[in-house]
């Protein structure tokens, strides 16, 4: 099984997620402060030569536009452009700064033993992806199948990037929940400015699928709340799998989606699925539960699907390979041109409840509109949710 997941984060205060900054601080965040409002006086510089000082709670987001029709970014847009709402009700924009800066790229690899006859489509797949970029963004290389390991740091040299691809050998497990999780927590902590995780996965964790000697620790509602709380963009590239490997039977208990706050959604399908021209099938040693399989399936597609709109990326679902570069070009597109707004909620209650957000761009009805859905708001003058670094 192989799909191609990008999880494009944006960590510190350029990230799509609200984050908080305290006076004193820089604009960076630790993980404890991802997610929330921030409170009191701050300083704020994304790009070091703007600062945004508040005195209230400020929320921060980073914004893409696209127009529907080239699905090119648009830039050039305006404050006034920009309708902003939580839970509802319009929010005043404070600041719009446009930016184009540099991210530093990580790219997570699934080498689980199902991506085996396939693992040259995924290296081709990487390597591609280092070239779409620009020549000043810095990129890792990452793999995972019941374990992950960082196999080559931040570099701005493509040709030993590339080398890292190449070396890579798969089998194993799948624990995909683990391998992003451990992203987020421990090989993006201390990287400053914008930042992306690209995972090539299908999503179908062994846990979901039932095996969960072999799968992760991490649930995907941990998971899926962490992402909530984290100033993370998150796209993903499915690549259809379903039938190309050996039976797997569902485990006990699962549902068919994610539900919750962070506008989650409940048992939602993928009509179809997408016929991928892959090379040979894997072996097949024992009768499929049919059922069962479409069902993981589905369900992996779901999380997948859920955590790129909770962050405000998409879920792609190329047909054949020949599509591939045009969604790398549209991903690294959507990163170079992006808008950094921030307003302060009406909403002063501290509650821990979680803010819905919808951000329109007016005068425009072709534009597409993509940012987070919402953050956490603080708790009796703390943060809610984050974990302790």
């Amino acid at each position: 099984m192989l799909a191609f997941v990008l999880v494009l984060a944006l960590l510190g205060s350029t990230g799509g997620a609200p984050a908080v900054v305290q006076q004193g601080t820089s604009a960076s965040p630790s993980p404890a402060h991802d997610g929330q409002a921030k409170e009191g006086q701050q300083s704020v510089s994304p790009q070091g030569g703007y600062a945004l000082k508040v005195n209230v709670d400020s929320v921060f987001l980073n914004v893409s536009v696209r127009e529907r029709t080239t699905n090119r970014s648009i830039a050039g847009l305006q404050k006034d452009d920009f309708l902003v709402y939580e839970d509802g009700v319009q929010q005043e924009v404070g600041q719009l700064l446009p930016t184009e800066a540099p991210f530093n790229l990580l790219l997570l690899l699934d080498v689980s033993g199902s991506t085996a006859s396939y693992l040259h489509l995924m290296k081709e797949a990487a390597i591609d992806f280092t070239r779409e970029i620009k020549a000043d963004d810095r990129v890792a290389i990452a793999t995972f199948n019941s374990r992950v390991q960082l196999v080559e740091n931040f570099t701005n040299d493509r040709a030993a990037a590339q080398q890292a691809i190449q070396r890579i050998h798969s089998g194993g497990g799948t624990a995909f929940y683990d391998a992003l999780m451990t992203c987020i927590d421990r090989y993006m902590r201390g990287v400053e400015g914008r930042s992306a995780i690209v995972v090539f996965t299908d999503g179908v964790d062994n846990q979901l699928a039932g095996r969960s000697a072999t799968g992760s620790r991490t649930t995907f509602d941990e998971l899926y709340r962490r992402v909530q709380e984290i100033d993370t963009i998150i796209y993903t590239i499915f690549l259809n799998t379903e039938g190309q490997v050996p039976a797997f039977t569902r485990g006990p208990g699962r549902r068919g989606g994610m539900g919750g706050p962070g506008g989650g959604r409940h048992g939602r399908g993928f009509p179809g699925s997408y016929p991928f021209p892959w090379p040979q099938p894997l072996p097949n040693p024992s009768p499929r539960p049919q059922q069962d399989e479409k069902a993981i399936y589905e369900e992996a597609r779901d999380q997948l699907m859920e955590i790129a709109e909770q962050t405000g990326g998409r879920m792609h679902s190329p047909h054949k390979i020949e599509e591939l570069s045009s969604v790398y070009s549209e991903i690294a597109d959507d990163l170079r041109i992006q808008y950094q707004l921030s307003y302060n909620s009406t909403d002063r209650a501290r509650d821990g409840r979680w803010r819905e957000i919808r951000v329109k761009v007016a005068n425009h009805p072709e534009a597409v509109v993509r940012t987070r859905k919402g953050y956490y708001a603080r708790k009796d003058g703390s943060l809610s949710g984050a974990p302790t670094p």
